[in-house]
């Protein structure tokens, strides 16, 4: 099978979604071609478009730039069997679509998750009767309806976003987020006994001796929940709550850390490059996920808990039909409420002090890695999809 990726879509540290998807493809022999012109700088630039109908029609007019250049690249690239259009790409089907008239080739959107509801329900952006919102609504459901085959990371929101635009169930598969960590942490310190926590902030860690850490990134929107990591970590005076990362809602968060003045916290707002990362999960005793309580919450298994997962580290997330999908309770991972920061708390004690879990989850979450998570194991799946519609 031959492939074109498509689009403007986004690539980098905070975006492993395209690059993980093109190099499963290649791990299982398919030929994987790029086509792609880059519109968004980051995040903070596509919420920034949506946030009135002024910024979207702008953000169309530099959209235009970017698909003559498509078209011209679309044309050099040769004849291929299958146009996916990479994520976020919603507006790139419709050109996608034009151009494979001459081909009649089926084209895939990987819609990964949806961005009006991103902006309207969960990040409340924008209110959704705004001509903004709407002008969004349409143009995403158009996309969806244009599209012979959807992607997206979990079933759970393949269902909303089937129910939310009217488009047949049929037409979607999920195919899980994966990681750009490649390998296993190498473990800093396998045996410690466990201390009190001390100051937070500076200093260099001695790993035979510092207490039990559990290791945050993110971007800090509403759905990671980090109010409710900050509340268990103030009823977790013996555990070490690293947090690292920026985002729309940084600022706000920085104040709070300071204001509860939680001294096992550690907070640094600021991205980190994927070398760090590694670095990073190498010291922690586990991950933390996301805990949000907005609607989508529950639906997404975002790429922090595959990082976890492929550095062989136990994962502590919230539960929901997302996660309920790809990973294993108590194998694993731990899966707990998000009504209750206590239960977090009580996850993380257990992995610190009840003897034989640590080492089963990690087991656990090397053996997820390779067997569902591997380069092999998303292109087997991502390919037996695309086979449906070539």
């Amino acid at each position: 099978m031959r492939v074109l990726w498509f689009g403007t879509y986004s690539v980098g540290g905070g975006y492993p979604r395209n690059t993980v998807l093109i190099e499963s493809l290649r791990a299982v022999g398919v030929e994987v071609r790029e086509c792609h012109v880059p519109l968004f700088g980051g995040a903070q630039d596509k919420v920034a478009a949506a946030r009135s109908l002024g910024a979207l029609m702008k953000t169309g007019l530099r959209a235009v730039g970017a698909w003559v250049r498509l078209a011209f690249r679309f044309y050099r690239a040769g004849r291929r069997d299958i146009v996916v259009v990479g994520y976020t790409g919603h507006a790139d089907v419709y050109l996608a679509r034009l151009l494979s008239i001459v081909w009649r080739k089926p084209v895939v959107l990987d819609a990964f998750l949806s961005p009006y509801d991103t902006v309207v329900f969960d990040r409340g952006i924008v209110a959704s009767n705004t001509r903004a919102a709407r002008t969004l609504f349409h143009l995403e459901r158009g996309a969806l309806r244009l599209s012979d085959l959807v992607l997206t990371d979990t079933t759970a929101h393949s269902d909303h976003m089937a129910s939310l635009f009217s488009v047949p169930r049929s037409r979607f598969v999920s195919i899980p987020v994966g990681s750009l960590v490649k390998r296993p942490a190498r473990r800093l310190a396998e045996a410690r006994v466990p201390v009190a926590v001390g100051v937070a902030g500076g200093g260099v860690d001695d790993e035979s001796s510092r207490p039990f850490r559990a290791f945050f990134c993110g971007s800090f929107v509403p759905l990671q929940g980090v109010d409710y990591i900050l509340d268990a970590a103030a009823r977790a005076p013996d555990i070490e709550f690293a947090l690292v990362g920026d985002g729309p809602d940084g600022a706000r968060v920085e104040r709070d850390v300071a204001a509860r003045n939680l001294p096992n916290v550690r907070f640094e707002r600021t991205f980190i490059a994927r070398d760090e990362l590694e670095r990073r999960l190498a010291e922690a005793d586990a991950v933390l996920g996301v805990f949000g309580k907005t609607a989508k919450s529950p639906r997404v298994v975002p790429c922090k808990v595959y990082d976890g997962l492929a550095a062989g580290l136990p994962v502590v997330t919230g539960g929901g039909a997302g996660p309920a999908e790809w990973l294993h309770d108590g194998q694993d991972s731990l899966l707990v409420s998000r009504d209750d920061p206590a239960e977090l708390v009580r996850a993380l004690r257990r992995l610190r002090d009840e003897p034989g879990l640590a080492p089963r989850l990690r087991a656990g979450a090397r053996r997820a890695a390779r067997e569902r998570f591997s380069r092999r194991a998303i292109g087997q799946r991502l390919l037996e999809a695309l086979q449906r519609v070539v």
